[in-house]
């Protein structure tokens, strides 16, 4: 996979969501938690350096809580958002040191177990940071438990369906297949038909993009 350019974060934490309906906000904050989780992966991923999670996940976690907080109408520093985080987290510190337990006590599991742990730990801290602010910062701590526990066994799902889908997407690239033909072999949907073609692209490409 290709590390996702955090400008696509920053572009969330800038933009103007004001007019935004729930369903619209919801949407984009999906698409936030996935680039965030997906660079957290990616970094996690990074080999012989346990403790660089700390230094390197908890900025993008951060990252994640200002554009999410933006989405829903908060406008956070670095500071404020960093705390946030330490709210929404539930014992991220003690998840952090769990991480190192894996890619020190594990040989070869700060690849594919620390990624897939990351990505859901990553996708669940999203999950709760949308019912934090969604709640205009009211949630119970129970609230957020459960949002974050969700959220990370819906992310871990998520990055493991993913992995499948690209190694079957490389699969037929290799054999050839045009990326419309792809598409239609995953998707079921062809270029002519209209929205759920422009989705299954849609799709498509941030798969390919991650690889």
């Amino acid at each position: 996979m290709s590390i996702i350019n955090l400008d696509e974060i920053w572009k969330f934490i800038n933009g103007d969501f004001n007019n935004l309906d729930e369903d619209s906000k919801k949407e984009n904050t999906s698409k936030v938690r996935q680039i965030a989780a997906t660079t957290g992966a990616i970094a996690c991923a990074i080999p012989n350096v346990p403790f660089a999670d700390f230094f390197i996940i908890t900025p993008i976690q951060a990252l994640m809580v200002r554009a999410i907080g933006n989405i829903y109408g908060y406008k956070l520093n670095e500071s404020t958002a960093t705390e946030i985080l330490t709210v929404i987290g539930g014992g991220w510190l003690g998840q952090q040191t769990l991480l190192a337990a894996f890619r020190i006590g594990l040989p070869g599991a700060g690849g594919l177990v620390g990624s897939i742990f990351v990505y859901g730990w990553t996708y669940g801290m999203g999950k709760a940071a949308e019912v934090y602010f969604a709640s205009n910062m009211t949630a119970s701590k129970e609230d957020l438990k459960k949002a974050r526990e969700s959220g990370a066994q819906e992310g871990a799902a998520a990055y493991k369906q993913d992995e499948e889908l690209r190694k079957r997407i490389k699969g037929m690239q290799s054999q050839g297949f045009t990326k419309e033909q792809v598409i239609y072999a995953l998707w079921n949907v062809a270029k002519n038909d209209g929205e759920p073609y422009r989705k299954a692209e849609m799709e498509y490409t941030r798969l390919v993009s991650d690889q």
